[in-house]
């Protein structure tokens, strides 16, 4: 099969036809000319960070779980992980195991990449949209019982690195191959440095949920974010919807961190995807409106997003100064780098798996979706 339209590449941008055939890329070949308004065709996106899309919840079980990897190829995305908030062991140890069926026979749609633990350690301080009293402190032997229930699907925990026993046991995760990202944290930035060695190498949703600068005698001091931005051991995750990152900021991060060290999130709650819901996280409703916040009903704190992949995507190539093969790399190749799936996917070459994201003119509609050369949408 072929595909011709505007591509993609991990370095450039061109009118060109891409090959595909038992689900591998053959060819990716430029033609003549220039067509903009032919398609687009991206790499198959990938979501790390997401609690919901379109009617369905990782709160909901088997059945939602199966209604999201359906529903997430409209907007592009091949792979995903499941996150699951802070939560009583109990409930985060059936999550991981639902989570690890679904992997290990994913569902009709986008695959079930493995799971990704928001918590339950992180700092009560800087809780967010979490419950308070499902924060608790790092054990080693609930993260070895989770490890066990993952079976090796266990991809992305998030975690506080500066309390107490975080350190044990982000350097237990890191030797079983779970990616471990900061996050909801108060780590002071002298302490970032020593998160690094013991195995942190990702920052989740960066700017949201961590102290503000400070400034000493009128002068400005480094904030914790401040120090994430230059550290290129990092992986800065943003949730890509100028909402809850100021577009500034995110202009800022492309510059001083470059695009090879960040990954668009959507951090989308059950509703995202459609134009208006109420819908429940840990049990209290919350609003979410197309273009909006997701906000707890009861005190207005913000839970969440309404941002799908294909939007962040659009909004990176045309409101935040990302090229076309940088908001690719962010979407696509940085998160598949974390899975430890480059050279498999995240990007358009040849011998790699044919997931591709076709995208009409305007750069935000979904046409097509093609997972290991199938088509899903």
């Amino acid at each position: 099969m072929q595909l011709t339209g505007n591509i993609v590449s991990e370095t450039r941008f061109f009118y060109g036809k891409i090959e595909f055939e038992h689900g591998k890329i053959i060819s990716v070949s430029p033609l003549e000319g220039t067509k903009p308004d032919a398609i687009w065709i991206l790499p198959g996106l990938i979501d790390v960070h997401l609690h919901g899309s379109g009617p369905y919840s990782t709160e909901g079980g088997e059945a939602d779980l199966r209604g999201m990897a359906q529903f997430l190829p409209s907007k592009g995305v091949t792979r995903f992980l499941p996150t699951c908030s802070c939560a009583p062991h109990e409930e985060t140890l059936d999550f991981v195991k639902l989570v690890r069926r679904l992997a290990e026979n994913s569902p009709e749609g986008a695959l079930v990449a493995g799971s990704h633990l928001e918590g339950p350690w992180l700092a009560p301080a800087f809780c967010g949209g979490m419950l308070p009293e499902m924060i608790r402190r790092p054990d080693m032997q609930q993260a070895q019982e989770y490890l066990d229930a993952a079976g090796g699907t266990l991809k992305l925990m998030t975690i506080a690195p500066e309390e107490p026993g975080a350190l044990e046991v982000i350097r237990l995760l890191r030797r079983n191959g779970v990616t471990v990202s900061s996050g909801h944290s108060a780590c002071p930035p002298a302490f970032l440095e020593t998160a690094v060695q013991s195995g942190i190498s990702e920052i989740c949703h960066l700017f949201d949920a961590y102290d503000v600068p400070v400034s000493r005698e009128g002068v400005r001091q480094p904030a914790l974010t401040d120090m994430v931005l230059i550290c290129d051991n990092l992986m800065k995750e943003i949730i890509m919807d100028g909402l809850h990152v100021p577009p500034e900021l995110v202009i800022l991060s492309r510059r001083a961190a470059g695009a090879d060290h960040i990954i668009a999130i959507t951090d989308a709650m059950q509703g995202a995807g459609m134009p208006e819901g109420r819908f429940l996280d840990c049990g209290k409703p919350y609003i979410i409106r197309e273009g909006e916040l997701a906000r707890r009903v009861e005190d207005n704190v913000i839970v969440g997003s309404s941002l799908s992949m294909n939007r962040a995507y659009f909004n990176m190539v045309t409101r935040f100064g990302f090229s076309p093969a940088e908001a690719a790399k962010a979407a696509s190749g940085n998160p598949a780098k974390q899975l430890g799936l480059s050279g498999v996917t995240g990007a358009l070459c040849p011998g790699m798996d044919a997931d591709i994201a076709v995208l009409e003119p305007d750069r935000l509609t979904v046409r097509e979706t093609y997972l290991q050369g199938k088509k899903i949408f």
